[in-house]
């Protein structure tokens, strides 16, 4: 038997029933805990899986759960971001573009940007995102050279130095953090995609906005802390935080707050600063990230424009002509299927 009606197909039953349970298990299932005092306690814990180590959180628990009020402020926001789109495609390899614009704000004004176009070969996925973080952090340091705080360094990633990445890569991650503190400026994470779960199976986020909007209503609110500081590897060097910046807004993020500025500042007034930085016609993110999004992005007649320009300079090297020879040998499915819009 098949669910459902119309000009598509339908669901196997079984499969529908199978999903249904599954489903009520992560929805439902808590599986108990014991305190350090031997408490019993039935509450979902935050999970991180990272590189082949499992962080383990503290229970939630909605005594951690505040409402959020924006903080005025005038302080510079300098905000990272980078696009990444496959210019050639040469089956085992790609070259890849990026847009990499940093952005600087004090309060709405506008006083600083940067705009720099890179390119590279990659053989993987995995050295495609580590390219992309790399030019990132890269355009990062060049504006912390022109830039000073009070303020934020702002990110669309997590504050991580991967462990898999080049030794030169991690220490590069380590030197925008050290630099950007030094300049007074703290730097946040606020990353598009997150793995934070709990023990469960459920999203964290989805699970503390539903507690939320139970106890809080539409209020903007913050979650703090999930994980205890010495459970966080070095590799971390943020700590994460759930808000919700705006009450117009139904949107809650992962905010990755640099762990040695939380040494010496309160979470709350961090993501108070954090949730002024709104623009009112699109409430519950940071319009300075919102605005290197933005202009970032590399759209397709601009592409097509980069690639012959691209072959015409690679011409002095002898390997223009033999770039758009291999290029063309290998169809938009391959490039779909291995690298993506976007690494």
């Amino acid at each position: 038997m098949v669910y459902g009606r119309g000009v598509s197909v339908g669901f196997e039953r079984a499969d529908v029933e199978i999903l249904a349970e599954k489903l009520r298990r992560v929805f439902e299932g808590r599986r108990p805990q014991v305190t350090l005092d031997g408490t019993v306690v039935a509450k979902p814990v935050p999970v991180l899986n990272l590189f082949g180590r499992t962080v383990l959180g503290v229970p939630v628990d909605h005594s951690k759960l505040r409402v959020l009020e924006p903080l005025p402020h005038k302080k510079l926001c300098a905000a990272v971001d980078a696009s990444a789109k496959v210019l050639f495609n040469l089956g085992s390899a790609a070259v890849l573009e990026s847009r990499v614009v940093v952005v600087a704000y004090r309060g709405a004004k506008r006083v600083a940007e940067r705009v720099a176009k890179r390119v590279a070969l990659v053989a993987s996925k995995f050295e495609a995102a580590e390219w992309l973080a790399r030019v990132e952090y890269e355009a990062a340091l060049k504006a912390l050279a022109e830039l000073a705080g009070p303020g934020y360094l702002l990110l669309d990633r997590s504050l991580t130095a991967a462990p898999l990445y080049r030794p030169s890569t991690r220490e590069l991650i380590a030197k925008v953090e050290r630099r950007a503190l030094a300049a007074g400026l703290v730097p946040v994470g606020v990353p598009k995609r997150t793995r934070l779960a709990l023990d469960t199976g459920e999203g964290a986020l989805s699970y503390i906005a539903r507690m939320a909007r139970k106890l809080l209503g539409p209020s903007a609110f913050y979650y703090y802390p999930l994980f205890r500081e010495e459970s966080l590897p070095p590799f971390m060097l943020g700590s994460p935080a759930v808000a919700k910046l705006s009450e117009l807004s139904e949107n809650v993020l992962r905010v990755d707050v640099s762990r040695r500025a939380l040494a010496r500042a309160e979470c709350g007034d961090l993501l108070g600063e954090l949730a002024f930085l709104q623009d009112p016609s699109s409430p519950g993110y940071p319009y300075p990230l919102k605005a290197a999004h933005e202009e970032s992005r590399l759209g397709g007649s601009e592409l097509e424009v980069d690639r012959a320009v691209l072959a015409e300079l690679l011409r002095d090297w002898g390997v223009g002509d033999l770039l758009l020879a291999s290029s063309a040998a290998y169809s938009s499915f391959k490039e779909r299927s291995l690298w993506g819009d976007a690494p």
